[in-house]
């Protein structure tokens, strides 16, 4: 054996070594976590997911609370692509309340969240979002909330076909105890985890600790759930 072979054989072991003298071993070596954008919802603050941030980041998960411009989930959905670029974060992670799921829907399925064989969004988690509109959003202003009026053209568009467009992983988790969205509005048609809780309201999905169960879950590529 040559010189030159000892040494590019060696050359594993020594980083190994390397990395145990460094305090890390070789299985540990590996890839940080995606980062988790928290989108809030209608009238929603990213400080709504303080508790939640502060929990993902124990597990080791960073994340980052986006601000929105407002209540029309096009510009918002404009928004998130614009903070995902200008941070340069490559493949993120989405986990969304309320109204701010159709918002980071619209971005994966229209402005190439979810497209590739390596989408820039590897899982989207909503909670208690009205994927397919709730009554009371009709009385209001189209980009003030009424695009979560059932029959708005935002949402046609949205639902039209697949839901779940791409290799992106899709989890809806929703309570039938929400006050707010029907469960029946939760669903994502085409191939999605869907999760079921009980005695959570609208806003208690956002802090209670078998929905975060839930969440990291679904961030961890299992399903919590029933797929369907």
């Amino acid at each position: 054996m040559t010189s030159r072979s000892r040494t590019l054989r060696a050359a594993p072991l020594l980083a190994g070594v390397l990395l145990m003298v460094a305090g890390v071993s070789v299985a540990e070596a590996s890839p940080a976590p995606r980062t988790v954008l928290l989108v809030h919802g209608y009238e929603g603050s990213p400080t709504s997911f303080d508790q939640m941030r502060a929990s993902l980041l124990v597990h080791g998960i960073p994340s980052i609370e986006v601000v929105l411009p407002g209540q029309d989930n096009v510009a918002n959905a404009n928004a998130i692509k614009t903070l995902i670029t200008s941070r340069g974060l490559g493949t993120v992670d989405i986990v969304a309340h309320s109204m701010g799921g159709l918002s980071g829907r619209w971005y994966a399925k229209f402005l190439g969240g979810s497209t590739g064989a390596s989408p820039i969004v590897a899982h989207y988690i909503s909670l208690g979002t009205p994927q397919y509109g709730v009554y009371a959003a009709c009385l209001l202003p189209t980009t003030d909330g009424g695009q979560m009026c059932p029959w708005s053209s935002f949402l046609s568009k949205l639902n039209k076909g697949d839901d779940t467009r791409g290799v992106t992983s899709y989890s809806t988790i929703y309570s039938t105890t929400d006050g707010l969205v029907p469960t029946s509005s939760s669903r994502l048609d085409g191939g999605a985890c869907f999760v079921q809780d009980s005695g959570v309201t609208h806003d208690g999905l956002l802090t209670d600790a078998t929905v975060f169960s839930q969440i990291v879950t679904a961030l961890g590529g299992t399903c919590p759930g029933t797929f369907k």
